[in-house]
């Protein structure tokens, strides 16, 4: 009985260290990963804290345990083209709003879609861009994270592509307002374009704080896979603005249709639940 549990154990320990070796290697190089055999062993010593609750590897805690420690590659001897994959069981439309965001947050404002295929509900998008950093995976990730998604999997084909499979739980617009209170809210966005997010049915009134000038009301209702339920425009000027969110809308943008910018100095708003 003895020899069984230890033959388990070997068997698990010895799982858990090929899946987080292959992804040292893999993030590292062959010969990084050789060369500082000994160092990386006593970082990932213990292997099971670079798995999930679920079993699966760990890849944030790989990489930035691997940043922490310098032994991450993150700058180019010139600046280059870089491939950034992204694979997910969800909606073009989502998937693009979601990188579009997070490289947005990360500083990159010139990037391009190289690739975009849908298939088998599967978005496979290829962003690139001309850098002289490595897209840094960690922040990468962790921005992903605010946002409701996760890694799968994250794999190195070379400096230059990265290949993202990532999984959609509870995906969110970062800059989104909760709609969860009857009380009323002051917001202001010098962007002219307000994004909320709601769980639940009501009605949505929506005024322009300086209401001397009225507004051209946008209003775009969105499931939670950011498809378009409903379109709501207006063309005469208006004070304000009331709106029936349905029980299948997860988001709602409010801009101006004509002009953003007569809304950047804020709107106020008040959401009263069915």
């Amino acid at each position: 009985m003895v020899k069984k549990i230890l033959l388990i154990l070997a068997f698990v320990v010895g799982v858990w260290g090929d899946g987080v070796d292959e992804a040292i290697e893999n993030f590292i190089g062959k010969n990084s990963f050789y060369t500082n055999q000994n160092f990386i062993n006593r970082l990932f010593k213990e292997k099971q804290k670079f798995y999930t609750q679920e079993h699966f590897v760990d890849y944030y805690a790989i990489l930035k345990t691997l940043k922490d420690n310098g032994l991450l590659e993150l700058v180019f001897k010139q600046p280059s083209e870089v491939r950034l994959n992204f694979i997910a069981k969800t909606k073009p439309i989502l998937l693009t709003r979601t990188i579009n965001s997070v490289l947005s947050s990360l500083g990159y404002s010139y990037f391009t879609t190289s690739k975009a295929k849908y298939s088998q509900e599967y978005s496979d998008m290829t962003f690139s861009l001309v850098t002289e950093h490595i897209v840094d995976p960690v922040v990468m990730l962790n921005e992903l994270r605010k946002r409701g998604v996760f890694a799968k999997k994250v794999q190195r084909n070379s400096q230059l592509e990265w290949i993202y499979e990532l999984e959609v739980q509870d995906w969110s617009i970062t800059n989104a307002t909760p709609l969860s209170t009857t009380a009323r809210m002051e917001l202001k966005n010098v962007s002219g374009e307000y994004w909320f997010s709601t769980k639940s049915a009501g009605v949505l009134q929506i005024s322009k704080k300086n209401n001397r000038i009225g507004w051209f009301p946008r209003i775009v209702l969105f499931d939670k896979n950011l498809q378009i339920l409903e379109i709501i425009t207006q063309e005469s000027f208006a004070k304000s603005a009331e709106v029936n969110i349905t029980d299948r809308t997860a988001f709602v943008m409010v801009t101006d249709l004509n002009s953003p910018a007569r809304l950047k100095y804020g709107i106020t708003i008040q959401f009263t639940p069915y």
